[in-house]
């Protein structure tokens, strides 16, 4: 599907059509060269199989949302957490994610 040609790019997935300017400044930080417009949990999946690196997002997602993907992405090495770098934990009183921050473990 999405195949990583240069190990040095960093290759972000993004939700929607356009990018938000908290998100474009995270993708700064990062060194983001590259992204692709992605839905659902298959975000999880790519950065799990090391074809894209990194994916973040606004508030928005139930914790039922990314529970799967969540699980997918830590067994296989990668890392999730909101933007102040603090861990996703569930059982929250209204079920609601902060921001989220998938990535490979590798990506500082």
């Amino acid at each position: 599907m999405f195949k990583k040609t240069n190990p040095n790019q960093i290759k972000a997935v993004h939700y929607s059509e356009k990018l938000k300017p908290e998100i474009k400044k995270l993708h700064q930080k990062y060194g983001v060269t590259e992204y692709h417009r992605m839905k659902s949990s298959l975000k999880f999946c790519v950065i799990a199989s090391s074809e894209f690196d990194i994916y973040i997002s606004e508030p928005r997602a139930s914790e039922w949302d990314i529970a799967a993907g969540h699980a997918i992405l830590v067994n296989a090495g990668g890392v999730i957490t909101d933007f102040d770098g603090k861990e996703i934990f569930y059982g929250k009183k209204d079920f609601k994610n902060p921001s989220l921050i998938l990535k490979r473990s590798n990506i500082l």
